[in-house]
């Protein structure tokens, strides 16, 4: 999930700053960040809402399942 981190970091907002936005926590941000865990579709859309990004812009559709 290297493109939610740094999307994250070229918008200068902290995983607290987005946890105050969305309710997600800063450990279940790090986590989905640094590849642990897979967020869910609201995460999903909770997060990009947060970065003002799109949802497939953070996630893009994984290019193994064509």
């Amino acid at each position: 999930m290297n493109r939610l981190k740094e999307t994250r970091f070229g918008k200068g907002k902290s995983q607290l700053k987005v946890y105050l936005e969305t309710g997600i926590w800063p450990s279940r941000i790090s986590e989905i960040e640094n590849g642990h865990r897979i967020p869910t579709e609201s995460e999903k859309v909770k997060l990009a809402n947060a970065l003002e990004v799109e949802k497939g812009f953070l996630f893009p559709p994984d290019e193994s399942a064509k």
